[in-house]
C-alpha cells in the first residue's frame, strides 16, 4: 500500500475558511491554556496565594499569552515572528516566580519580569553575532528536550497521580487510552480534511469516556463567574533591595535565557513545517520572535504575572494537521483574551478529564520529539553535530530526572540542572561555542567588490588549496565556486565595499564563507529561461549559480540585519560533493 506523505493545507500566509481557523485556535489554545494556568493553581494549592490573586493570575496569564500569540503572528515591523507561534507560561519560571512570591509579593513577579524582558531584545539585536551558536541542531536539541519535560507530566495526568484517590486507576486508563487511540487513528487513517481535529476529537472522546464512568465533574465551572477581571489584586512592580532579591532575580535571568533558547527552536522549527517551498532560515523571523517574546514578558510585568515563551505543541501538530496558517494563531490568541473575561470558561477548561488531557498532549509530543529529531539533523550529521545531540538531549534528560549528582550542584544553578530544557539549551550552545572557538586552521581573504580583485582572490584559492593539500578536482572546485560567488556579488551593489572569505578544513570537506553587506539575489535560487538556448545575454546571468549549486554542498544564503552569509562545502575528495547527508524520519 502507498505510504501517503504529510500535505501542508493551508501555508503560513494562506488564511483557511472560518471554521477550521477558529477551530483549530480553540484547539491550539487549549493546549496553552492548560499549562498556562498551571502555576496559579499550584501556588493556591500550596496557600502561597489566596483565591483572589489566583483568580487574578489566572487572567492576567491569559490575557499576556492571547496579547502575545497576536504579536508572535502578526509581525508588527521587528517584533513578531510572522508564524503561528503560540505563547503561554514557561515551566522555567515556576521555581523562581513562588519563590518571589513568597519573598516579596505579586508586585515583585512584576518587577523582575520588566527587569528581564530586555534579556531577549539583547540576543535579538546581537544575533547576527549569535548566529552560529544558535544554529538549527541546537534549536532542534531544545525541541526534542520539550518533549523529555512535558511527556512524565503528561503521563502523570494520564495515571491520575495529580487527582485523589486515582492514581493507577482503571477508569483513567481507559480515559485516556480512548483519547490516545482516537487520536492516533485520525492521524494514521483519516482524510486530511478530518485529520486536522485529530487532537480535539481524541479529547472529546476521552472526555465522554469520562462522563460516562463518572470522573467528568462541573465543580471549576460551577463556582466560576460567568464575566469579570479580579483587577483589584494588581500590585505595583517593587523590588526589594535585599540578597535573596538579587538571587531571585538571577534565577529569573536564567529562566529567562532557558525560554530564549526555546523560542529559538520552536521559531526554527516553525519555518520547516508551515511552507511548502521551504528553503532556508529567515533568521529575520527569528529575530522578531525574539523580539515579541521580549515585548510579551514586559507585558506580563505590566500585568504583574509571569513572563511567556513558545509553546512547542501547536508546532509539533502541523505536520499532522496540515495547517501552518498564523491566522489560526491569531485566532487563538483573541479566544485566550475573550476567556481573561470569562472566568465560566477558564473553569470549563480545569474541568476536562486530565487523563483524556495527558493522553491527548502525550501522543502530541511523541510527534513534537520526530520533529525535533529532523531539526536536529537537518544540515548533515558529523562529529560534532552527534555529540552536541547525544550531549545536549541525555544531558537535559538526566537534569529533568535529578540522575547525575544532583546533590553537588550548587542551589544557584537550580534554574538549569532541574529542568530538561534548560540544561539541554545550556549545554548544546556551549558545545556549540565551543567548536567555534576551537583553534582550527582558517584561511582568511578581503577584498572589494570589484572585478579588479578576483585574480588575487584566486591566487588567494591556488594557495589555500595548495596549503591544505587538496586534490586537482577538488581545487579546481574550489576555485570555480569562489569565481561563481564573487562575479554575483560584484555585479550588484557598490563595488567599494569589502567582501570577506573564510575557508575552514574539516576531515573531509572545505567550509566556505563569505561574508557581504549589500542587495545581492539568492545564491541558493538560481533565475533561468525555459530555453536555454534561444535565450538572452541577460537571461543567463545565473547560470554560474547553477554551477556552484552543483559542485557545492549544503549552499545556504542567510540574510541578518542586511548582511549576507553564503556559505557552502567542497569535497575533498576527487569526486563532486555529495548531496547533504540527511535522516529521513
Amino acid at each position: 500500500m502507498r505510504e501517503r506523505g504529510p500535505t501542508l493545507r493551508y501555508a503560513v500566509n494562506e488564511r483557511p475558511p472560518l471554521l477550521i481557523t477558529a477551530g483549530l485556535g480553540l484547539q491550539n489554545a487549549l493546549f496553552v491554556i492548560s499549562g498556562a494556568i498551571f502555576l496559579p493553581i499550584l501556588m493556591r494549592s500550596l496557600d502561597i496565594v489566596t483565591t483572589e490573586q489566583a483568580a487574578f493570575l489566572v487572567s492576567a496569564t491569559l490575557l499576556t499569552a492571547g496579547l502575545s500569540t497576536a504579536i508572535q503572528a502578526m509581525r508588527l515591523g521587528r517584533v513578531g515572528s510572522g508564524f503561528m507561534l503560540f505563547m503561554g507560561t514557561s515551566g522555567a519560571f515556576f521555581a523562581a516566580t513562588m519563590d518571589a512570591i513568597e519573598l516579596a509579593g505579586i508586585g515583585f513577579v512584576a518587577a523582575l519580569a520588566l527587569i528581564a524582558a530586555p534579556t531577549e531584545w539583547l540576543i535579538a539585536h546581537y544575533f547576527r553575532v549569535l548566529r552560529t551558536i544558535f544554529t538549527p541542531t541546537v534549536g532542534g536539541v531544545v525541541v526534542m528536550s520539550v518533549a523529555v519535560l512535558v511527556v512524565p507530566i503528561a503521563l502523570d495526568q494520564w495515571q491520575g497521580t495529580f487527582v485523589e484517590g486515582k492514581e493507577g486507576s482503571s477508569e483513567f486508563l481507559l480515559i485516556g487510552a480512548v483519547s490516545a487511540i482516537v487520536m492516533i487513528a485520525m492521524i494514521v487513517w483519516a482524510p486530511p480534511r478530518y485529520r486536522l481535529w485529530s487532537p480535539i476529537l481524541g479529547l472529546a472522546a476521552g472526555s465522554l469516556t469520562a462522563l460516562a464512568t463518572g470522573d467528568w465533574h462541573f465543580t471549576q465551572t460551577s463556582e466560576a463567574a460567568i464575566v469579570g477581571f479580579p483587577i483589584g489584586e494588581w500590585e505595583t512592580p517593587t523590588f526589594p533591595l535585599t540578597g535573596e532579591a538579587f538571587a531571585v532575580l538571577g534565577a529569573f535571568v536564567i529562566a529567562t535565557l532557558a525560554g530564549t533558547f526555546e523560542t529559538v527552536g520552536d521559531a526554527i522549527a516553525v519555518q520547516r513545517v508551515s511552507q511548502r517551498d521551504f528553503r532556508r532560515i529567515d533568521y529575520e523571523s527569528v529575530r522578531g520572535s525574539l523580539n515579541a517574546d521580549a515585548v510579551g514578558n514586559a507585558l506580563a510585568g505590566i500585568m504583574c504575572t509571569t513572563p511567556n515563551t513558545t509553546y512547542s505543541s501547536p508546532t509539533g501538530m502541523i505536520p499532522v494537521i496540515g495547517v501552518g496558517s498564523r491566522w489560526v494563531a491569531l485566532y487563538g490568541g483573541a479566544l485566550m483574551v475573550v476567556m481573561a473575561f470569562f472566568p465560566v470558561l477558564t473553569g470549563f477548561v480545569l474541568d476536562l478529564p486530565l487523563a483524556a488531557i495527558g493522553a491527548v498532549t502525550f501522543v502530541t509530543m511523541l510527534l513534537l520529539f520526530v520533529m525535533g529529531l529532523q531539526l536536529a539533523v537537518s544540515g548533515g550529521i558529523n562529529g560534532r553535530t552527534t555529540l552536541i545531540i547525544g550531549v545536549a538531549f541525555w544531558g537535559g534528560f538526566a537534569a529533568q530526572n535529578g540522575l547525575f549528582f544532583i546533590d553537588k550542584i550548587p542551589q544557584a544553578l537550580e534554574p538549569i540542572a532541574g529542568n530538561s530544557i534548560s540544561a539541554s539549551s545550556v549545554l548544546a550552545v556551549l558545545l556549540t561555542a565551543l567548536f567555534r572557538i576551537t583553534p582550527r586552521k582558517r584561511f582568511r581573504w578581503r577584498g572589494q567588490a570589484d572585478a579588479e580583485e578576483l585574480p588575487g582572490l584566486l591566487k588567494f584559492a591556488q594557495q589555500a588549496a595548495e596549503s591544505m593539500r587538496l586534490q586537482v578536482r577538488a581545487a579546481n572546485q574550489l576555485e570555480l565556486c569562489l569565481e561563481e560567488v564573487f562575479t554575483h556579488l560584484s555585479e550588484q551593489g557598490d563595488a567599494d565595499r569589502t567582501l570577506r572569505i573564510e575557508l575552514s578544513p574539516d576531515d573531509s570537506v572545505v567550509e566556505v564563507m563569505v561574508t557581504d553587506r549589500s542587495e545581492a539575489r539568492d545564491v541558493e535560487m538560481p533565475d533561468l529561461p525555459p530555453d536555454l538556448v534561444q535565450a538572452e545575454s541577460d537571461e543567463l546571468r545565473d547560470l554560474g549559480l547553477v554551477l556552484l549549486n552543483e559542485m557545492a554542498s549544503h549552499v545556504n544564503h542567510t540574510t541578518i540585519s542586511d548582511w549576507h552569509y553564503i556559505s557552502f562545502e567542497i569535497s575533498k575528495s576527487s569526486d563532486l560533493a555529495p548531496p547533504p547527508a540527511t535522516v529521513d524520519l
